[in-house]
């Protein structure tokens, strides 16, 4: 059953971080204050943790970056919608990784998410780094989505 709501989480974070949303630009204002808002008490409350991997260093930065932002505006428009999982509310957080575009180094970030016990993976950029990342993954049991 956890799996069934995980990946309905990974799908949901997808969904919201890859698609094409066209908006006219909104006029130019100050940028609103965080709104406080009471914690649910912990029991209640359930972490959902995605990770992203992508090359946030080297000559292919820029693209995962812009990837990284897409997937933390996903996750801050899932928390602000106010999820429920299992009957309690879920927060996601993101847990990045750079892969800087190296085989090597995206198998290494690929353990670390799968140590850290993140519910799901969003990304690597480049075939080069998905295809040995993805043995990493499903070693682990952990949905893997590209971006």
């Amino acid at each position: 059953m956890q799996m069934k709501w995980t990946a309905v989480a990974l799908a949901a974070t997808l969904v919201v971080a890859c698609g094409k949303k066209e908006e006219a630009a909104p006029a130019a204002t100050a940028p609103a204050a965080p709104v406080a808002t009471a914690p649910a008490p912990a029991g209640d409350t359930l972490v959902v943790k995605i990770g992203h991997v992508g090359p946030v260093s080297g000559a292919q930065a820029h693209y995962g970056k812009d990837n990284e932002n897409g997937v933390r505006m996903a996750i801050e428009d899932l928390n602000k919608q106010g999820v429920m999982i299992g009957g309690k509310k879920a927060t996601f957080e993101i847990v990045a990784e750079d892969d800087a575009a190296d085989p090597k180094q995206g198998t290494a970030a690929a353990q670390k998410l799968c140590d850290s016990k993140v519910a799901g993976v969003v990304g690597h950029l480049n075939s080069g780094t998905t295809i040995p990342a993805s043995k990493v993954y499903n070693d682990c049991g952990i949905p893997h989505v590209l971006c």
